[in-house]
């Protein structure tokens, strides 16, 4: 058997003294060395062969343990640097050292990909669950700052994979991601938990930064996603949960942010919730409370102002509030989703109409042609005799069927049974309207707006939210909404926006032709008294 020389078990074997300089190396070694350099003699120091960076590691090493040491350097000053382990033994000659040196470039090249690979989501290459934990560890030990979690759900992203495949589904996470991606600082971190679920820290940012920017990322999800055979289109709930106020440590945190993910969800989708302490998940104490409520007269109306395109008020939309005597104000977002399961919807929904119409009565003797919106829930259409509840409360009340709107998702519509459809036709043949609420952010075609008796659409307040954060001139999301407005009046549909928080979104709007807005602009909800002071001042102006 022919031995193995010590030149074929290492790349470079050299004889250097306390000080590093050279006084040997091996013939194989100066070929090997040789391609790190390009001028034609090699540098007569070892510390000129390391990288800058790596010197006070091998001065360091020598130090600590003068008999023999070890490290892993790169070597080479020019282009790309070669990752090595040397060993350096003493001599028995005074100040000298022998070294070894073997290139273990592939090794470390395979474990910073095995690093990666174990903290990364293989699709989206984005930080995975394991990397976003340290990451939170990182940040509550390294500033005494807030900051903010903000974990999201795509809405509409199961219906993606069941309908057009695992691969059109993996292609929308593909894009989701992208999209994200350009909406995020250079410190913000975007991680994959897994499935539809991605999470944004937001280190050092407050609360309000992180809502901007959250607002920009409803806008972006809402946008059509190209998958064949059809365009898909999808929401995203998120919760925020922010430290410390909302935990102190990763667990509770994505907990939290989960609750208010989840209240989002709750809501209606597509939407920002904040954890609010108390707003955890429905329990039976909260549903006794409600059923106590619903008998001591708990539950009243709000009402939240609707405005043409001059700033008059000419309608409302009618909001269910819930004050309670031992758990104080509860959001809707709350109640509901539990009055659905408890089964005390169909009540809840039937007292909420009687009480709208009634009261548009006595706006209406302000304003005669003022219009009420009342939401309507799926469990409500799904129930006996639904249309003959409204036909009931129109005619109790004494008020035109023509100046009742009742809101419906587009995933009622959707969803519709014959039951239904049947008790919108026969409501639209009363006079009764229909309005689509949080228009644009459904996964279907758009052939219901002409098979059903809708009467208006009511853009999300996602994309009216885009607006003032744009430049001048169009841009996708201006075009987007102008194409919702002109297609809802090419089919003889009045169109209404909603969260107009200012003028620039008021004046884009109106120069797209919408016909109603609603938001904080122009009007907060407020009391059945505080409509009727406003329709008086708008009164006295207009004589």
């Amino acid at each position: 058997m022919t031995p193995l020389s010590l030149d074929r078990a290492v790349d470079a074997v050299l004889r250097i003294t306390d000080r590093f300089d050279i006084q040997f190396i091996s013939e194989a070694g100066k070929r090997w060395l040789a391609q790190f350099f390009k001028s034609p003699t090699l540098p007569r120091n070892f510390l000129d062969f390391i990288h800058a960076d790596e010197v006070p590691l091998v001065r360091q090493a020598m130090l600590g343990t003068p008999d023999a040491f070890n490290c892993d350097v790169r070597i080479g000053r020019e282009g790309n640097p070669c990752w090595v382990n040397f060993r350096c033994q003493r001599l028995s000659t005074n100040g000298q050292y022998v070294m070894t040196m073997m290139d273990i470039s592939s090794w470390k090249t395979e474990a910073t990909s095995l690093r990666h690979a174990a903290e990364h989501d293989d699709l989206t290459g984005l930080p995975n669950r394991g990397a976003l934990k340290r990451a939170v560890a990182n940040c509550i030990e390294s500033t005494d700052e807030g900051f903010i979690v903000a974990l999201m759900d795509l809405d509409g992203f199961k219906r993606v994979n069941d309908t057009l495949g695992h691969q059109a589904g993996d292609a929308v996470l593909v894009e989701t991601t992208k999209r994200l991606l350009k909406l995020l600082g250079p410190q913000d971190i975007l991680a994959r938990l897994g499935g539809d679920e991605f999470v944004i820290l937001f280190p050092g940012k407050s609360l309000q930064s992180a809502i901007q920017v959250l607002k920009a990322v409803l806008i972006a999800v809402a946008r059509p996603f190209q998958t064949a055979p059809h365009n898909a289109y999808l929401g995203v709930s998120i919760g925020i949960a922010e430290y410390p106020l909302h935990g102190d440590d990763y667990s509770s945190l994505l907990k939290n942010a989960d609750t208010a993910m989840y209240q989002s969800k709750n809501a209606g989708k597509n939407r920002i919730s904040v954890f609010a302490h108390g707003e955890t998940s429905p329990d039976f104490s909260i549903t006794s409370a409600m059923h106590k409520g619903i008998q001591e007269g708990e539950f009243y109306l709000e009402y939240q102002p609707q405005f043409d395109m001059n700033r008059q008020l000419v309608g409302a939309e009618a909001l269910m509030r819930w004050e309670n005597r031992k758990l104080g104000t509860v959001g809707p977002n709350v109640f509901i989703p539990i009055a659905e399961s408890a089964g005390l919807m169909p009540f809840l929904g039937n007292w909420a109409l009687r009480s709208a119409c009634h009261q548009l009565k006595q706006f209406q003797s302000l304003c005669p042609g003022f219009v009420m919106s009342v939401n309507v829930s799926a469990l409500q259409f799904d129930g006996d005799h639904f249309d003959q509840q409204v036909i009931s409360a129109i005619q109790e009340a004494g008020i035109d069927p023509r100046s009742l709107i009742l809101e419906i998702t587009e995933s009622t519509l959707l969803l519709a049974k014959d039951k239904t459809e049947q008790a919108l036709h026969t409501l639209r043949e009363r006079g009764v309207r229909f309005s689509i609420d949080d228009f644009g952010t459904g996964f279907s075609s758009l052939s219901y707006l002409t098979r059903l008796p809708v009467s208006s659409i009511k853009i999300d307040k996602a994309f009216v939210w885009a607006i003032a954060e744009l430049h001048d001139g169009p841009t996708p999301d201006k075009q987007l909404i102008s194409a919702m407005i002109n297609l809802g009046q090419s089919i003889d549909l009045r169109v209404v926006a909603e969260g107009v928080e200012n003028d620039t979104q008021f004046d884009f709007l109106k120069a797209a032709g919408c016909d109603l807005i609603q938001g904080y602009l122009l009007g907060h909800p407020m009391s059945a008294q505080a409509i009727c002071r406003h329709l008086l001042r708008q009164m006295e102006m207009a004589a």
